[in-house]
């Protein structure tokens, strides 16, 4: 399974805690505001998840890990979050294709559990919605940063 680089993730983390030295300012320009307190909040759990994901990968290589992708797509959802409660487009944007791209990875083990017999049809269906799910999330984020 294609796991997210350490390096990407401490990258995002370095960028949001610049970032927030700037939120009052850059969400001030856009007519809101972010409490000190949430975004404190928001980035220690964005922490915790990059632990767990880091944590987990290291279990699947050997061979004792979760491979279905929950700990990266909670990661992503975290940072997805935290970017929002930033201002931060271009990183909304990126959380969003990582958690498309976890979704879409489900997808094709799904379909090969399917196929050897070990998943259902409907399975196979039911995380194809939230591959569709993730691919509107991301359009629509798209759209709104190219109307701006």
């Amino acid at each position: 399974m294609k796991h997210l680089s350490s390096i990407a993730i401490v990258a995002v983390l370095l960028l949001a805690n610049a970032a927030s030295a700037q939120t009052v300012q850059t969400n001030a320009t856009a007519g809101t505001t972010s409490d000190r307190a949430i975004v404190d909040k928001l980035r220690e759990i964005v922490t915790i998840h990059q632990k767990l994901a880091e944590a987990n990968e290291r279990a699947v290589q050997n061979g004792k890990g979760a491979t279905d992708g929950r700990y990266e797509l909670a990661l992503a959802k975290a940072r997805l979050r935290l970017a929002r409660e930033l201002g931060l487009r271009d990183e909304q944007i990126a959380a969003l294709k990582d958690a498309l791209n976890v979704q879409q990875h489900r997808l094709e083990e799904a379909k090969k559990k399917a196929q050897a017999g070990a998943a259902s049809p409907e399975d196979v269906e039911t995380i194809r919605v939230a591959v569709l799910e993730a691919e509107v999330k991301l359009l629509r984020a798209q759209n709104t940063a190219t109307r701006r």
